[in-house]
């Protein structure tokens, strides 16, 4: 049924409770991980606004780059947890609007399931704008699991 899970984390430590959910999950069916984290280009690059300049782009560039970093270590934090479970993990790294990309990329994988924090790093911003998971919930035709904090 959940032959591969999708976790979807941004490095918070609600995200980090929904992959220990997500793992114990694959544990019992069988599943593999695909841990992914999306590089939000809507929230991160706005305050640029219309800058044309070499200083915008060396900005750019640094934005992007420490999002990967923050990628890079949030998809491993949860490759870890899941290798130490004896679960096969795979990472993913791309660059969108968060709710578009964990579908999509959900859909390309296959995903039996979604797995994400109810709450992230957005803080206010989600109170304002609504959440990347109301938006997978509402948007997803795979199951979405959304794990609520302690």
């Amino acid at each position: 049924m959940f032959e591969k899970i999708l976790i979807a984390t941004d490095g918070s430590r609600h995200s980090r409770r929904a992959a220990e959910a997500a793992i114990e999950m694959a544990g019992l069916y069988g599943s593999t991980i695909t841990a992914l984290y999306v590089i939000d280009i809507g929230r991160e690059y706005a305050p640029l606004g219309d800058l044309v300049s070499k200083e915008a782009d060396s900005m750019i560039a640094g934005i992007r780059g420490n999002l990967k970093q923050q990628g890079d270590e949030a998809t491993k934090e949860v490759a870890e947890m899941a290798e130490r479970a004896g679960i096969s993990a795979e990472r993913r790294i791309v660059e969108g609007y968060p709710a578009e990309e964990i579908i999509r990329l959900a859909g390309e994988e296959k995903a039996g399931l979604i797995v994400m924090g109810g709450i992230g790093e957005t803080g206010l911003n989600r109170f304002l704008l609504g959440s990347v998971a109301d938006r997978v919930v509402r948007s997803s035709a795979i199951p979405v699991l959304v794990v609520r904090r302690d």
